[in-house]
């Protein structure tokens, strides 16, 4: 409501950097995510702040960051047996991701901004804090849906 009521005009241009420095727990940090990058400027960047290893980013680090970062190299070969990137909604418009100590960087490719998603598209899908979930990734790295 707060996005759409008071700080979303059809007439402004999308953001080009955003900064999530809110709260450290990692389901929080994954919805600020899939919200707010399909929304950034092409080329802008997502800085996510806090992932050190304490117990609260903990599967922001160990869950999300492998999946998204198997993304970045995901092939999709058709030719192949049936295969789909962990977030088919994120992968199409990820340049690159750079980290180092306690931070995250999302870069945005020139795919325009998606201003337009509804809530219920914004969500982080089932698999975002379980990488076991994404068969791509489980298959890639030898994790069965049932291993860990």
């Amino acid at each position: 409501q707060v996005w759409r009521n008071h700080m979303y005009r059809p007439d402004a241009p999308p953001l080009k950097i955003v900064v999530e420095d809110g709260s450290h727990l990692s389901k929080h940090m994954v919805h600020t995510v899939f919200f707010w990058f399909p929304r950034i400027e092409p080329g802008g960047m997502l800085i996510i702040e806090d992932i050190q290893p304490i117990k609260e980013a903990n599967l922001f680090r160990t869950q999300f960051l492998p999946q998204i970062m198997s993304d970045m190299h995901f092939c999709g070969d058709p030719s192949q047996e049936k295969d789909e990137a962990c977030f088919p909604q994120l992968y199409p418009l990820l340049q690159s991701i750079h980290c180092e100590m306690h931070i995250c960087v999302l870069e945005r490719n020139q795919e325009p901004a998606i201003w337009n998603l509804t809530l219920e598209e914004s969500l982080p899908p089932p698999n975002a804090l379980d990488l076991r979930q994404c068969h791509s990734f489980a298959k890639a790295f030898g994790l069965g849906m049932n291993d860990v």
